[in-house]
């Protein structure tokens, strides 16, 4: 009877943390990323990119980033449930880069 009940006991164990670790799972694929695309009309040199690409990726959420000296535009990828284009814009403006975003037409 005592072994029965260790059987016992150990599948439900398995069976609870099998399920714990499925959920866990499934509340990682809710993650939306989104894109945005700012203008920076006061970026002026190779230094303003290099700023951008040291400083931006420590942003909470951002995932991806590219930055385009010629188009004066940065590219950001980035978690939705951690972050917003508005929050992403006042930390460009705190580095010095006030940005506004591009609207795809």
């Amino acid at each position: 009877m005592k072994r029965i009940s260790k059987i016992l006991f150990i599948a439900l164990a398995a069976i609870f943390f099998l399920s714990a670790n499925a959920d866990a799972q499934d509340k990682k694929g809710t993650k939306k990323e989104v894109q945005v695309t700012f203008n920076l009309p006061d970026m002026s040199c190779h230094n303003c990119v290099n700023k951008l690409e040291a400083k931006m990726p420590h942003e909470k959420g951002v995932r991806d980033l590219k930055v385009t000296l010629e188009g004066k535009t940065i590219w950001i990828s980035f978690d939705e449930s951690k972050t917003t284009k508005e929050e992403l814009a006042k930390a460009l403006g705190k580095l010095g880069y006030p940005a506004k975003e591009v609207v795809k037409k």
